[in-house]
């Protein structure tokens, strides 16, 4: 009788290290395709030189990075913080179900100089185990060059 119980520890053992196993390579997946969204995003934005926070359907830039969201089948969603603006995956202004955020931080603005502006990016990804589903939520962050506009 006694190794029919150690027999079920070391079973629910193997049980708790595939778990765990398959957990850490759901999270480094979901990682490495947050990172590659990002790092699209960034450089569409850079691309095109800024984006129009406010208007994004007559927005090249935004409809080009719903369109990659779409080809990679990028799903994982969050919730915007203060400052950022978020859209969902068909391109509309949605801060609490987004796939992605986007905030503008200017830093010099006169009337004699060009603008100077950067634009932060906020992705989300997940720790999705097969059983449980999404377990916690992650953000991955990055922000553009300098995207220097002169008025005229």
């Amino acid at each position: 009788m006694r190794e029919a119980i150690g027999g079920t520890w070391i079973f629910q053992i193997v049980i708790f290290f595939v778990l765990l196993f398959t957990g850490y390579m759901c999270l480094t997946i979901n990682h490495t395709k947050a990172f590659q969204v990002k790092d699209t995003i960034i450089k569409e934005i850079e691309r095109k030189e800024g984006v129009s926070l406010n208007n994004p359907d007559s927005d090249e830039a935004i409809q080009k990075i719903v369109g990659y969201l779409k080809a990679t089948s990028y799903r994982t969603t969050g919730k915007c913080p203060d400052g950022y603006m978020g859209y969902n995956r068909d391109g509309h202004i949605d801060s609490r179900n987004s796939a992605f955020c986007i905030a503008k931080k200017t830093i010099h603005e006169s009337s004699d100089m060009p603008d100077m502006s950067y634009y932060r990016v906020l992705v989300f990804y997940q720790l999705d185990l097969p059983i449980f589903r999404s377990v916690f939520n992650f953000k991955v962050s990055g922000d553009t060059k300098i995207i220097s506009r002169s008025r005229g």
